[in-house]
């Protein structure tokens, strides 16, 4: 299930126990199409389209407003990590509160 709710807000790569920054460098590449090393609005937007990612409306801009750190309107590599782990921190939170009996599952009804 955990799995699912990494897939939901963002790919499985950007939502992993801690580890060297490399699948956040990957991920980040993949999303700044023209690699000018930031990534923009329409770039977060295009490159979570293309890697099957659903967002509901306004997802990218709420990606920005908390992840944009200097207000550039753009998400530089640190921006965007940190972005990252805080969610992640955020989700694995949300998990264990909803996994009462700690089975790594949660099950509608407990």
């Amino acid at each position: 299930m955990l799995g699912r709710l990494r897939g939901w807000a963002l790919p499985a790569a950007a939502c992993q126990d801690a580890g060297p920054p490399g699948r956040y460098e990957s991920l980040f590449r993949q999303l700044d199409r023209n690699g000018d090393g930031v990534i923009d609005i329409g770039e977060l937007r295009e490159g979570l389209r293309s890697l099957g990612i659903p967002l509901g409306p306004d997802a990218e801009e709420k990606i920005f407003v908390t992840g944009d750190i200097d207000k550039d309107g753009k998400l530089d590599f640190q921006e965007f990590m940190q972005y990252l782990k805080d969610h992640e921190k955020k989700m694995k939170l949300a998990f264990k509160s909803l996994d009462k009996n700690s089975d790594a599952l949660i099950v509608m009804g407990r």
